[in-house]
């Protein structure tokens, strides 16, 4: 397998993911119900944050390797 370097938002994403993935199986046991405004609410977040820190990571390896003109 070829290695590539690490994408933390692709960890918060996957953390999401999980999330969305553990109140549909609560769903499915009766446990919660995923019409609530909470879990839209949570998704939502979870989506934010997973494109804020692909942002700040960007910014990050920008910076580390001295670039100055726009991201391409």
């Amino acid at each position: 397998m070829k290695r590539h370097g690490f994408e933390p938002a692709s960890l918060v994403m996957g953390l999401v993911l999980l999330g969305l993935a553990a109140v549909f199986l609560l769903d499915a046991a009766g446990g919660w119900d995923p019409s609530r405004p909470l879990t839209v609410a949570l998704a939502a977040g979870g989506l934010a944050c997973a494109a804020v820190t692909s942002v700040i990571s960007r910014l990050v390896r920008r910076r580390q390797r001295g670039d100055t003109g726009p991201a391409a």
